[in-house]
């Protein structure tokens, strides 16, 4: 008896990616899974792109665009796309051997699994491993109150369960994909392979290393607002809704370090702490100090690397 194999879309919308669009192409057309549909969707790019692109001419659907966003050309690969299982690729990640038909797997043999993603491993612009297992298992608490999300590249689910909640929010330009599985975590049980199935690539130009206006990141306290107006929020969530308003404005404050506004972030802190209390602590401020300077000081480093390897030539 032949088995049947559900078509799978992945979409990666890209945007002034060539220098990386090529490894993470190659990466999803060497998949060993027989039934996937890929969509690339060129968002307006000015770089070489369309050359890039051109070399796979029959070998998966893309298209040019004028320049939408990210959010509504990833909803408009979802809504062209046939699959039973649909997901998306950043076009600067990449899947590792084998990626697709362990998803898959786990969403085929778990009909209560709505969303099912790999760990990955943090990789830099040369796809070294910077760290390894970088991912965590999904917990709805953690993501809502704890302002954490840690799906990396790689996760599929199922198209039915995109027809219900509906795509990323095309107004937000920090946290779409944080809002969508906050979403989605209200309808869907989620599924994590523990096995690095997938690289989440960091450089200089990658979205999460860009400068973040402090006024931009207000709109992590807006999910919230928005969130909280629902209906059907469980009671330990709303008991603990000052806790997740703290932590966001702890993210607004770290925007504020990152832009060299010291004085905005020690306000935003100050925020957070008087709706939270126990976020003054030193683990809080240790945590705040680090991830204020970590991404500022890699990416000097980064550029640094860049430098000496342009003198060499």
């Amino acid at each position: 008896m032949n088995k049947i194999y559900p078509l799978v879309s992945i979409v990666t919308p890209t945007y002034n990616q060539a220098e990386y669009l090529a490894e993470t192409i190659e990466s999803v057309l060497a998949q060993d899974y027989p039934n996937i549909e890929y969509i690339v969707l060129d968002d307006g790019s000015t770089d070489h792109t369309r050359d890039v692109l051109k070399k796979y001419d029959g070998r998966l659907h893309w298209e040019s665009q004028e320049n939408m966003g990210q959010a509504k050309t990833l909803n408009k690969g979802w809504e062209i796309g046939s699959g039973f299982y649909i997901g998306y690729l950043s076009s600067d990640d990449i899947l590792y051997p084998g990626a697709i038909s362990k998803l898959v797997n786990i969403l085929e043999s778990n009909s209560d699994v709505s969303v099912v993603y790999p760990n990955c491993h943090l990789i830099n612009p040369r796809s070294q491993i910077i760290k390894k297992n970088v991912s965590r298992k999904f917990d709805f608490e953690s993501l809502v109150i704890r302002q954490e999300c840690y799906i990396g590249p790689g996760a599929l689910f199922r198209k039915d369960l995109f027809n219900k909640v509906g795509g990323w929010r095309s107004d937000l330009k920090l946290a779409p994909d944080r809002e969508f599985w906050m979403r989605v975590g209200m309808y869907g049980h989620f599924e994590m392979i523990d096995e690095p199935l997938a690289g989440y690539r960091m450089h200089p130009k990658s979205i999460s290393y860009y400068e973040k206006r402090p006024e931009i990141a207000q709109e992590y306290l807006a999910v919230l607002d928005d969130f909280f107006s629902k209906k059907d929020i469980s009671t330990n969530i709303l008991s603990r809704k000052n806790e997740a308003y703290s932590n966001a404005l702890l993210i607004v404050a770290r925007s504020h370090f990152r832009s060299n506004d010291f004085r905005g972030g020690i306000k935003k802190y100050r925020e957070a702490i008087a709706i939270y209390p126990e976020n003054k602590s030193v683990k809080t401020i240790i945590s705040l100090i680090r991830t204020s300077i970590s991404k500022p000081v890699r990416r000097l480093l980064w550029i640094f690397q860049l430098l000496r390897m342009k003198a060499k030539i």
